[in-house]
């Protein structure tokens, strides 16, 4: 796992797109359309799950990973403790985000973590 690049801007309050960077195993924040850093543990409020499903079916021919899944929400330094239901995505079995161990398609959340390398919702119901 890389060092995190720290965070050189204050993006508290602010909407961001969060996605799980398989070459340093860090979580990369976009803001305004450039990554602005990669960290081993974000917190969003307000999280909407969004696949781009030209970009997986691109991934399904081709068999080469892209960037196509993210996380997009709040940016929060506050902790939220709620956030504990493990949610993941795979490309080659869903189009979606999924909550595992029943595999219901989850679309959003109130809150989330992302934390070695894994995905944790608040009070998620599939929707």
């Amino acid at each position: 796992m890389s060092a995190p690049r720290a965070l050189t801007i204050d993006l508290e309050g602010q909407q961001v797109k969060v996605y799980r960077n398989l070459k340093n195993g860090l979580f990369s924040v976009q803001f305004g359309g450039l990554v602005v850093a990669h960290l081993a543990t974000v917190q969003l409020r307000g999280v909407l799950f969004k696949v781009s499903e030209s970009a997986r079916q691109r991934v399904l021919t081709q068999r080469q990973r892209n960037v196509h899944a993210y996380a997009i929400g709040t940016f929060t330094t506050a902790a939220q403790a709620t956030a504990t239901e493990l949610i993941s995505y795979n490309p080659y079995t869903a189009g979606h985000f999924f909550r595992v161990g029943d595999e219901a398609p989850i679309h959003s959340a109130p809150a989330v973590v992302l934390r070695n390398g894994k995905a944790y919702a608040a009070c998620i119901c599939p929707n």
